[in-house]
């Protein structure tokens, strides 16, 4: 109903299309203008936070200095035959829960299937592996072998200028452009934290298999908040009504072991 209402259509699809990619028709268009509209009024006008507009275009360093030239990538398999690209973690997590709905798997199996679906984006590589080993985990469709897993970069990689002598990248996210003029943003509220900053645009990820309809597409709008809050001064004056929350949270400390998010009290963090 949606496509042919033309609320959204796949992009390009007149030459075939591109999975990942989608253009938005009059109406769609029109909800999604609501939605950014009713999400500004809701955050940045009535918390009185900071807005800016960043470029999509980032250079090199920034993202190398971020850890997303390095880190921001998922785990990718192939089939062994076919040499199709599947996002090992999906393919994993479909096949669990196979193993969880099948009445002949023992409920220590069951069991066992359940606590590793839960923390597949904590796996590492060589643990990936070790999963489709241990689950016997296929190709879809083809039910072929799969290849060793392998880090996939998911930034869209560019050049700027005419001889290509400044690397850069599509953004993967809207967060940069705020981290990056923070000492602008921080004069611009006289020095005094805690303040936030808001910013509304599009991000671009090379997923390896765009799935799920716009929910995990290759080009999107992003709305993204930071918020800036001095650790030694927690006296924003909502703080106190979520001090004692409980949320789960990835330390420095938790990066640089074992990966694993814990649970704390927001006044702790």
């Amino acid at each position: 109903v949606l496509t042919r209402r033309f609320f959204v259509a796949p992009a390009f699809e007149i030459y075939g299309g591109v999975r990942g990619l989608y253009d938005y028709g009059p109406p769609g268009c029109a909800v999604k203008n609501n939605l950014i509209q009713t999400w500004r009024q809701h955050f940045v006008v009535e918390e009185g936070m900071l807005e800016i507009e960043g470029t999509c275009l980032t250079p090199e360093p920034v993202l190398r200095a971020s850890g997303h030239v390095e880190k921001f990538s998922d785990i990718l398999v192939r089939d062994a035959v076919t040499d199709e690209s599947f996002r090992a973690d999906h393919i994993v997590e479909d096949h669990l829960k196979k193993v969880e709905a099948d009445p002949s798997v023992t409920a220590e199996d069951k069991t066992e299937a359940a606590e590793l679906a839960a923390r597949l984006d904590e796996l590492s590589i060589s643990d990936m592996d070790a999963a489709i080993q241990r689950w016997g985990v296929k190709a879809p469709v083809t039910g072929n072998d799969l290849t060793p897993s392998k880090p996939f970069n998911l930034m869209f990689g560019t050049s700027m200028g005419p001889n290509s002598a400044t690397p850069g990248f599509l953004r993967p996210e809207t967060a940069q452009g705020i981290f990056v003029n923070f000492k602008r943003l921080l004069e611009s509220v006289g020095g005094k934290m805690p303040f936030a900053c808001a910013q509304i645009g599009l991000s671009f990820r090379n997923e390896i298999s765009p799935r799920s309809g716009l929910l995990r597409v290759r080009e999107f709008s992003q709305a993204e908040i930071e918020h800036f809050v001095h650790p030694e001064r927690k006296d924003h004056p909502k703080f106190d009504s979520v001090r004692n929350a409980k949320v789960r949270l990835l330390p420095k400390a938790q990066q640089t072991a074992t990966g694993r998010t814990i649970e704390m009290e927001i006044g702790a963090a």
